[in-house]
């Protein structure tokens, strides 16, 4: 019976198995082979591996100090993969291409649930998975994949509950742990969740209870976190929500001024020629007055809510901007989508000529398949390593955890240094003035300590006819 089911399911959903066996290759393959990037990966890394060691999930810490930048959800997940696998690159970057494989899932069953259309959610998916910068993040120790899960779980729980107002407390937990996953970026899906289920909520008498349980499970999921930290930090809502969440914006003037040519140009360089076809489908979607029906206006709704507030940051990243990636796949697989049955309807006009809805189906899918092709033959090598290597900067950071010395580094890469190292380095530019070079350091009373630096920089201690004993080297 199970066997039954299996084999219905794989031939109703062979597109969705295309994409699983696709994305399952591209973001596994050769995980492992790259050393941890300093900013994120190792910074995070360390964080998470201070929780299985401290056993304590609430106080985040690096290198000897609290961490508040960002809420726990990524560095739980993390903890967990490095608790049942061990610490190494592989379980890190875990929790991303695992929820990523959840994610392309759910991308695909929301176009499905949008538009009725299977092709729809196929195209969408395959947009989304061949987006280099989603590719790229996927494949990291980062948080941006793990917000983009939690992100279309909302929405696709939205989707459902909209109709199934019971499964709208599954919503509310669903947002508790978006906003868990990365600071106030998650707030976008709030008026997207109303715009959805605005029908539900207005009939606030029968469906009171599924609210109330929504908004108890949404703070069940927030509320002891961000209560413990505020608690323990009187700057914690400075430090958090407005320096690192909100930039450093303190006045609702100041997303008033749009500043979008670069976060543009950086959406177009992390989704390459899928930028276009969002514009053409965007375009097409307003010009025909389609956001007039509901399902169009949520996924025009959605890219407002999500990509407005980057438009307006000078600070905003490439890396900033992939939640927009959702609702532009939407966009524009659908919107080309409806262009195309527009076009074929202007033919058919002209040379009578009948088309079958399968065939546009099939060559839509052949065509976007084409072009995710193109994609990843130009991106391949920017994605996939070609072979292991140790870069010098991990290699000596391995070897200084043998000694138990007070640990300097004298150069830029601290995260990689406390991960590889498996313990806390203070840096030499973070000193008093008196001690702030190799050389002031040596001078100074400081005594039984160990130095990362250059290979070059003990060139200021030989000409000052100061002793030092070079204890592991490398090319570096």
């Amino acid at each position: 019976m199970v066997i039954k089911k299996l084999i219905g399911f794989t031939k109703n959903h062979l597109l969705l198995i295309i994409l699983l066996v696709l994305f399952g290759f591209f973001f596994f393959y050769r995980l492992d082979y790259q050393t941890l990037t300093s900013w994120d990966e190792a910074w995070y890394g360390s964080i998470s591996r201070n929780m299985v060691k401290s056993g304590d999930f609430i106080n985040m810490t690096w290198n000897g100090r609290p961490y508040y930048d960002h809420p726990p959800m990524g560095f739980w997940l993390m903890a967990t993969s490095y608790k049942l696998f061990g610490i190494n690159e592989f379980t890190t970057r875990l929790p991303s291409v695992l929820l990523s494989i959840f994610t392309i899932i759910l991308v695909y069953f929301t176009g499905i649930k949008l538009f009725k259309n299977e092709t729809i959610g196929y195209v969408a998916a395959l947009m989304l998975g061949t987006s280099v910068w989603y590719l790229i993040r996927v494949r990291s120790g980062n948080l941006d994949a793990i917000f983009v899960f939690f992100y279309i779980l909302t929405v696709f729980l939205s989707l459902y509950s909209s109709k199934k107002f019971y499964l709208f407390p599954l919503v509310g937990i669903a947002f508790g742990c978006l906003m868990m996953s990365k600071t106030l970026v998650g707030l976008s899906a709030l008026p997207l969740i109303i715009f959805i289920n605005f029908h539900q909520l207005t009939k606030i008498r029968k469906n009171i209870l599924y609210l109330i349980l929504a908004i108890a499970g949404f703070f069940v999921v927030v509320y002891p976190w961000y209560h413990a930290n505020i608690a323990r930090n009187p700057l914690f809502i400075e430090e958090h929500f407005i320096i690192t969440g909100m930039r450093n914006k303190k006045t609702l003037d100041s997303y008033l001024h749009l500043k979008a040519e670069q976060p543009l140009f950086y959406l177009h360089m992390g989704v390459r020629k899928w930028y276009y076809f969002w514009l053409l489908g965007g375009s097409f979607l307003l010009v025909s007055l389609a956001f007039l029906k509901k399902p169009v206006a949520t996924i025009l709704l959605w890219n407002l809510f999500v990509l407005y507030p980057f438009l307006t940051s000078e600070k905003t990243h490439l890396w900033h901007l992939i939640p927009v990636y959702l609702p532009m796949v939407f966009i524009s697989s659908f919107g080309v989508y409806k262009l195309g049955i527009f076009s074929l309807f202007l033919v058919k006009k002209i040379t009578k000529l009948n088309f079958n809805k399968t065939l546009i189906n099939i060559i839509f899918i052949f065509f976007f398949s084409f072009i995710s092709y193109i994609q990843i033959k130009i991106f391949y090598n920017e994605v996939i390593p070609g072979s292991k290597y140790i870069p010098d900067d991990v290699a000596i950071s391995k070897t200084i955890s043998k000694y138990k010395q007070t640990r300097y580094l004298d150069d830029d890469y601290l995260p990689i240094a406390v991960f590889y190292s498996g313990d806390n380095i203070r840096t030499i530019i973070d000193l008093p003035d008196e001690k702030r070079s190799l050389l002031k350091l040596f001078q100074s009373d400081e005594k039984d300590f160990v130095v990362i630096t250059r290979y070059w920089a003990p060139d200021s201690l030989k000409v000052n006819n100061i002793p030092y004993k070079v204890l592991d080297k490398n090319n570096s």
